[in-house]
């Protein structure tokens, strides 16, 4: 895979994080919504939360929001992106270089941090 690989629009269909023992659950629920865009220009936006739901108020699903952006680069191996984050609504996020695995077969792909967090997206045709 290469930067190229990446370019265009990607919509959230699943988000899980794994507790201490390696048990998954989604803490932005069944359906989060969001999206990643990766541009020919090198950088990347990303923004993620939960989805509007009868019974949750408004406050909830903007608290969920993790939002994200700055230039990204792919390794040479094709399969670790990095986006240096310029800023985000995520303190500890705000100039880290943010490291994750992916994987992209056909239209869907599967990014993230092993033991961490997992990702499932769908390129928006």
């Amino acid at each position: 895979m290469s930067s190229n690989d990446l370019i265009g629009t990607w919509r959230a269909l699943s988000f899980e994080r794994y507790d201490k023992d390696g048990a998954a659950y989604q803490p932005l629920g069944p359906s989060p919504r969001g999206y990643a865009f990766f541009d020919q220009t090198g950088r990347a936006f990303v923004v993620l939360g939960k989805a509007m739901a009868e019974g949750v108020p408004p406050e909830e699903i903007a608290k969920s929001l993790m939002v994200y952006f700055g230039p990204f680069a792919v390794n040479d191996a094709g399969d670790i992106l990095s986006v240096t984050v310029e800023s985000s609504n995520m303190p500890d996020y705000v100039g880290s270089t943010q490291t994750r695995h992916f994987k992209i077969t056909g239209d869907r792909m599967v990014i993230g941090t092993p033991g961490q967090y997992q990702a499932k997206l769908e390129r928006v045709r």
